[in-house]
């Protein structure tokens, strides 16, 4: 495939292009300096995935490994975020904000400064090598390595503390692992940015493949709209259209298709096209938007205002947009109320029971406690399900009706529990029985069931 040269378009889409770009730029590399205080124990970095430790810290809420359904949870957010978007607006994704496509937007933006516009690139390339030619290509490779590598650090930065990150960079005293990431990071960047380009959207990213399942006729897409430009300029026809066979939706592409030819794969709907063309029609006095957002049915009804919102509120929409809610809902509710212990209760798996010498019966459990969050828990251990039911721990030697443990940040005790019975009060084999932990600085309550056995 012969390389592509997009030409450099002012325009409406053309702008906010830049400004996502830019945000998305803030956002990725600022979201790793953002701090938030844990207590002494825990690392400050509001946004961190913690690999050495298992654990991934959002803000307030900790992810520990044993709750990686969140995982499963984002992935159907954003797979039924992208199918809303796509049903909407076509592959409104890939030309503004795709990593991809941001990143090979910046590198071109940087080629274009050191080496010119569209013709004087195509010059500059089929030009023989002297001191202005390498001087503009190596300043581009630099430049472009060092996009690379910020990417690397800002992509590191989420999982190896962004500050201590910095610092050892800077004493070079980086870890080996962090080392390959940044490394493989800054290579690949610069490889697919720089030279793969547009190939990746169309041999490597499965999206293009199968987003004609998810468009319709009330998609918005960019389109050509060929009642009015044909026949273009140039065909020797009398009557001729509003295209003038200028090309400069071609040379603008930065995937290097006619958008006239039709519906594309290769289409990122990204709108430069449209911004080329409507700088054109300008110039001749033409109304805008021969090439422009439109969907086929909303370009061929006179009531637009109503057409949009039927275009907007159709099932397919609100079926992607109530699942969404209903899947965010969940896992917010979730995040937010999720327990900062654990607590498994296991019945000693030795005799079923015991006959103490004053006739009471006697069961043996073991049970462990978890404490997930930075700070000490001061708790409260009682159970229920019986009268007069009593119970000691291992490390006390008596009966009691409830008992506090404290538990450190990240630690884990393990307790064996002996419940027993007075002899009057088992006119039962067996019978299900609650253990209840409350944290008593927040009043959280974790209830665990078991049972206690009297006779086989």
């Amino acid at each position: 495939m012969a390389k592509i040269y997009p030409q450099i378009i002012k325009g409406k889409f053309r702008s906010i292009k830049d400004i996502t770009l830019i945000g998305l730029f803030l956002l990725y590399f600022c979201g790793s300096w953002i701090r938030w205080g844990r207590g002494e124990r825990s690392p400050d970095q509001a946004l961190l995935i913690d690999l050495p430790n298992r654990r991934a810290y959002l803000f307030g809420i900790e992810i520990w490994p044993d709750e990686i359904y969140y995982i499963t949870g984002a992935l159907i957010l954003a797979a039924l975020g992208l199918f809303f978007v796509t049903s909407l607006l076509g592959r409104i994704w890939c030309g503004y904000t795709c990593p991809h496509t941001v990143f090979t937007d910046i590198f071109l933006k940087i080629e274009t400064f050191f080496q010119g516009d569209r013709n004087k690139r195509i010059k500059l390339d089929s030009s023989s090598y002297d001191i202005d030619k390498l001087t503009r290509k190596v300043a581009t490779h630099i430049s472009w390595l060092g996009i690379g590598f910020l990417f690397a650090f800002g992509w590191v930065g989420y999982f190896y503390d962004v500050k201590k990150l910095l610092q050892d960079l800077i004493t070079l005293k980086v870890s080996g692992n962090a080392t390959i990431w940044l490394f493989s990071l800054t290579a690949s960047t610069y490889l697919f940015a720089g030279f793969v380009r547009q190939r990746v959207c169309m041999y490597m990213c499965p999206y293009g493949r199968f987003q004609s399942a998810m468009i319709d006729k009330e998609t918005v897409l960019v389109t050509y709209d060929n009642e009015r430009g044909e026949p273009r300029a140039g065909e020797g026809e009398q009557e001729r259209g509003d295209c003038i066979s200028c090309n400069k939706c071609v040379v603008v592409c930065p995937m290097g298709i006619d958008i006239r030819d039709g519906l594309q794969m290769e289409c990122i709907n990204c709108g430069l096209c449209v911004d080329a063309c409507n700088s054109v029609m300008e110039k001749i006095g033409k109304p805008l938007d021969l090439i422009g957002y439109k969907s086929s049915v909303i370009s061929n009804d006179q009531q637009k205002s109503k057409t949009i919102l039927k275009h907007i509120f159709r099932a397919k929409t609100i079926i992607f947009s109530l699942v969404f809610v209903i899947v965010a809902g969940v896992m917010l509710y979730s995040l937010t109320n999720k327990s900062t212990c654990i607590l498994s209760v296991s019945k000693d798996h030795g005799a079923l029971f015991t006959v103490i010498p004053d006739g009471s019966i006697r069961n043996t459990y073991d049970i462990k406690i978890f404490n997930k969050s930075s700070r000490i828990k001061n708790t409260e251990l009682t159970i229920e399900g019986m009268e007069n039911i009593k119970f000691m721990v291992q490390d006390i030697s008596e009966y009691v009706d409830k008992y506090n443990l404290k538990i450190k940040p990240d630690a884990e005790l393990e307790y064996r529990v002996f419940i027993k019975i007075p002899n009057d009060n088992y006119n039962f084999k067996q019978k299900d029985i609650k253990f209840i932990l409350k944290d008593l600085n927040t009043n959280e309550i974790i209830v665990k069931h078991n049972s206690f056995v009297v006779s086989r």
